[in-house]
């Protein structure tokens, strides 16, 4: 449902004087706890290498090293196909990167990060793929035809967690009401993670195996 459909569920469930935009801000707060384990995955390949360059800034949604799922290189300037990139690891520590194609994070004194691979490309012009989680987009007052970016089953958790703000907050909180309504968001909360671990578990395993034994594991572009 539309953040309209998702305000006009809270106001019929809980009818409250309170401005829409408190109500969106509210549902952006369980939207931003959400986002970590039921976000999107986004691959980037806006990023190319610079010969003898070793540091390059994030690219679009992606602020943390801990967000990337896969981190590849092309081959070459032009690839002969989806495979024809080399998969690189992130490093155990900053102190000792220089085990193997690498990358690592570093940050200036302002707090700008940005991502490092080793060895330092000898080549321009190679493609950076980067695979990640990419933080769901969050709501806004202005774009009330906009739906979350997780599954429409569970945009129920946006109104629960809403109500239970709206309960708890003001002079005189409704705290019989703001319990009920965070019970209702941990139970679909759960549903939600069970199914997701279901979801998981129906997917082909890979064999227990060391990463060590096979430090050229192939990549491929795409899904």
């Amino acid at each position: 449902m539309n953040v309209q459909a998702l305000l006009n569920n809270v106001n019929a469930i809980y009818p409250v004087a309170e401005n829409n935009t408190n109500k969106i801000m509210y549902m952006n707060i369980a939207l931003r706890s959400l986002s970590p384990y039921f976000g999107l995955v986004s691959e980037d390949d806006s990023i190319v290498t610079v010969a003898n360059q070793d540091s390059y800034a994030f690219p679009a949604g992606l602020s943390d090293v801990s967000q990337i799922i896969d981190f590849a290189i092309s081959n070459q300037v032009t690839p002969l196909s989806r495979y024809d990139y080399g998969r690189y690891k992130l490093s155990k520590g900053n102190d000792d990167p220089q085990n193997y194609n690498s990358y690592f994070q570093i940050a200036d004194s302002n707090g700008n990060k940005k991502f490092v691979i080793y060895p330092a490309p000898t080549t321009s012009g190679l493609t950076i793929v980067i695979r990640f989680h990419k933080p769901l987009t969050e709501l806004s007052p202005t774009n009330l035809d906009f739906e979350p970016e997780f599954d429409p089953r569970y945009h129920d958790l946006l109104v629960f967690y809403c109500i239970n703000m709206l309960a708890s907050s003001g002079l005189s909180p409704d705290t019989i009401q703001a319990d009920n309504f965070m019970q209702k968001y941990d139970s679909k909360l759960l549903e939600y993670w069970k199914l997701q671990m279901e979801q998981e578990s129906s997917q082909q395993n890979r064999r227990r195996d060391n990463d060590h034994w096979h430090p050229y594991t192939s990549f491929s572009r795409g899904y």
